[in-house]
């Protein structure tokens, strides 16, 4: 009896030993999960801090709290307006860990001396996010931003600015792609616009700037160099419906010395080269129509005004003074076949003939301009003088009615960045004078 006792307590002791390591073991296991820094055990002001990392979402498996707890030198770090968990060195936040702050900003990723350095996540207010490269406490190098509207940037940083190569896409899917400069597009890219529009070429401070080309979304198409975003110098400009410019620009508009054509894909058409002044014909210029007519002269608001020469495809011609596209003021008119006629004009009509003026070459023409004032005066004396006399229309019978215009136009807007606009007028010209 005694040895079956002996052997009872026997089995009963190695029970209780084998009891008492399992309840080990499951202590060691729920401290694992449940952990909290040496320095904290027991104080419970922290426990709120600690349930913070505990039930936060890491965007990165490797900062979930339970993680990080395991990591060497981790611990839980309060401060005014944030907390921290995880690893320090020298007192201050060095490797992994996750910062949250009390506006709502988080921070998971690598620290240096306190400050976000290296791989990491970030989460700012109004719903946006960075994710990529740090350098102290600011994204440099490759990274990726997304703004709570949508908008997105990816690419090179520096100092917290887009500089480099990167892609950028707007709330509307605009986009622009190429080089930037401490925050603005700067150097060669594309830009597509909300309406279509496409740019190639130089951009400086937001801008196009530089030689660049531009595809407008209803087929026009630009080539040139620009100018704080708008065309300025040498350039093309080739509209959809077959015309085409090729001169110098000034804030957007042809100014200066330019060739335009009428339709540049038909053999015959109206071709005008000489002057602009703000996008009109302005100063000398040569202006021939398909028919074979061709006018040598001024011209002002895109009409003929001043001296000029007029040469229609039957051989008539007309030397003299112009105003507002209308024969005005001292001229000679030839109609084919006839003698010369001398005198002063007023509307494409004749109202005194010089009769004892001289008939001259042509090319030894010189005829006095007047002021439209000193014209006005001139024409009033002419009439009150030889008021009997019947008016001569000396045009041939083949040229329209002098009130059709002799420039149509229509604006073609032309967009850059940052909402500035300009317009290349549309030439319609189909008068035969």
């Amino acid at each position: 009896m005694v040895k079956n006792s002996l052997k009872c307590q026997y089995y009963i002791r190695r029970i209780v030993k084998a009891m008492n390591c399992i309840k080990m073991k499951i202590r060691k296991q729920s401290n694992q999960k449940t952990r909290i820094p040496k320095e904290y055990n027991g104080v419970d002001e922290n426990k709120e801090f600690i349930d913070k990392f505990q039930n936060y979402k890491a965007h990165n498996k490797e900062f979930e709290y339970c993680n990080l707890v395991n990591m060497e030198n981790s611990q839980l770090k309060i401060y005014k307006e944030s907390c921290y968990f995880g690893q320090i060195a020298n007192g201050k936040r060095n490797g992994k860990g996750v910062l949250i702050c009390n506006n709502g900003r988080i921070y998971e990723g690598n620290f240096e001396n306190n400050r976000k350095h290296g791989q990491g996540y970030e989460q700012l207010p109004e719903n946006c996010i960075y994710e990529g490269m740090y350098i102290n406490g600011k994204p440099e190098g490759i990274g990726k931003f997304i703004w709570g509207n949508g908008e997105s940037y990816e690419g090179s940083w520096l100092n917290g600015l887009k500089h480099g190569q990167g892609i950028w896409v707007g709330i509307n899917k605009d986009s622009y792609i190429g080089e930037w400069k401490m925050g603005n597009p700067y150097g060669f890219g594309v830009y597509v616009a909300i309406n279509g529009d496409k740019y190639e070429g130089e951009f400086h401070n937001n801008l196009k700037h530089g030689y660049g080309i531009e595809y407008l979304s209803n087929g026009d198409i630009y080539k040139g160099y620009y100018s704080n975003g708008k065309p300025e110098g040498q350039g093309e400009y080739s509209w959809n419906s077959g015309s085409y410019y090729n001169g110098t620009f000034l804030n957007g508009l042809r100014h200066g010395k330019g060739n335009w054509i009428k339709d540049k894909n038909a053999k015959q058409s109206d071709i005008y080269e000489g002057e602009y002044i703000n996008d009109k014909k302005c100063g000398f210029g040569i202006y021939r129509w398909e028919t074979g007519s061709r006018y040598e002269g001024n011209f002002y608001e895109d009409l003929r005004h001043g001296f000029g020469k007029m040469f229609w495809n039957d051989g008539s011609y007309y030397f003299g003074m112009w105003e507002k596209g209308n024969q005005c003021g001292e001229g000679e008119y030839c109609k084919n076949g006839e003698q010369p006629k001398f005198g002063l004009f007023e509307k494409n009509i004749l109202i005194k003939e010089d009769f004892d003026k001289v008939k001259r070459q042509s090319n030894n023409i010189r005829i006095r301009q007047y002021t439209t004032s000193q014209r006005t005066t001139r024409a009033n004396s002419y009439q009150a003088t030889n008021i009997q006399k019947p008016l001569n229309t000396l045009r041939p019978n083949s040229v329209k009615q002098p009130n059709q215009n002799f420039f149509g136009s229509t604006k073609n807007a032309f967009q850059s960045k940052k909402k500035r606009q300009f317009s290349l007028h549309k030439q319609s010209i189909d008068v035969n004078f």
